[in-house]
């Protein structure tokens, strides 16, 4: 795998530098030729690819970033960070509600979700909502067809979630998909999101041409194990680059905190609706007396499996609501501080 300081120099063209972005360090009276883009994030460090080789950097010394930025110095050395044009940004998965950003400037998202998986379809719901809403383009890959059933049922579950969207199958074994996936990756700055043993890392290594990746086998559970421990952009074969990142065992949305009256946006808006009926205004949906989803369950309009997802997401949506609710507190209190006599 490639290490931080192993990062050859190529012209920034070969990454993303265009004409605009030329113009954008021109404008803003950066330094020319001081022009360089965040290739790796390590802990308490970022690499930074210039034209003429790599070097790496405290985060201290930077604004801050995130692997894809683009950055120039200023008449001081001191470095700036373009603008960005899309954020792949989830909330962290913490007890606090903070936007955990995982990349910049990304032109193609591709969800990639293994078909050999057992692993609850709600969490590609979530990744198709953060690749759409980063800004870039999503597509979604079915991977690993060629070991796994059931690409129908997958899509009838993700009805709603796929307008606009492009999905393609594709397979390491056979080679399907791979055409398709060159001509989406070509001149672009892409980003594989997917939870850990979708293939993520062998689509890597397919795309580059080079074991750039370690792969793992995905267990009984459908969990795949974690080989990919850093976020990291290569340059791809003829122009390009891809960005692997490590799997995500939770995709929630974020929300922008400073917003207090923007709803929470519900993936299960008809399950939203059918809990109006509940018999209780705070039902648990966990075996209460009139819940309307468990009578929707027994008259089987209602799977296990979704209401599960379901409740899941009502916890999140909890949790964030109150978080939210905390963090406008906290801000009425300090304007009252500062405007207090």
């Amino acid at each position: 795998m490639t290490g931080p300081d192993d990062h050859d120099a190529y012209p920034l063209a070969d990454i993303g530098f265009d004409d605009a972005r030329a113009a954008e360090v021109v404008a803003g009276g950066w330094q020319v030729g001081s022009e360089c883009r965040v290739v790796r994030m390590d802990r308490g460090w970022a690499t930074l690819q210039g034209t003429d080789g790599s070097r790496r950097v405290r985060l201290r010394e930077c604004p801050p970033i995130v692997v894809g930025d683009w950055l120039a110095e200023d008449d001081s050395g001191t470095l700036v960070r373009l603008e960005r044009s899309s954020l792949l940004v989830r909330r962290a998965v913490s007890a606090k509600a903070e936007p955990q950003l995982m990349a910049a400037n990304v032109d193609v998202v591709l969800v990639t979700w293994g078909m050999d998986t057992q692993v609850s379809s709600g969490r590609c719901r979530d990744m198709l909502v953060l690749a759409r809403d980063s800004g870039a383009r999503p597509v979604l890959v079915l991977s690993k067809v060629d070991v796994g059933t059931g690409v129908d049922e997958l899509l009838a579950e993700l009805d709603g979630f796929l307008d606009g969207v492009e999905v393609m199958t594709s397979s390491a074994v056979t080679g399907e998909g791979f055409d398709r996936l060159r001509e989406l990756t070509t001149d672009c700055t892409i980003v594989l999101l997917g939870s850990s043993g979708a293939g993520k890392s062998t689509l890597t290594n397919l795309l580059l041409g080079v074991e750039a990746q370690e792969t793992g086998d995905v267990g009984r559970s459908g969990e795949g194990r974690h080989t990919t421990t850093s976020r990291e952009l290569l340059p791809l074969p003829g122009g390009g680059a891809i960005i692997d990142s490590p799997g995500i065992r939770a995709a929630t949305v974020w929300e922008d905190e400073e917003d207090d009256t923007k709803e929470v946006v519900s993936r299960f808006p008809d399950l939203d609706e059918l809990a109006e009926e509940c018999r209780f205004s705070d039902c648990t949906h966990r075996g209460a007396p009139g819940c309307a989803l468990d009578r929707a369950m027994s008259d089987g309009e209602l799977t296990a499996a979704r209401k599960a997802e379901y409740l899941v997401f009502v916890e999140d949506r909890a949790t964030l609501v109150a978080a939210r609710s905390t963090a406008g507190r906290l801000r009425d209190r300090e304007q009252n501080r500062r405007h207090r006599p």
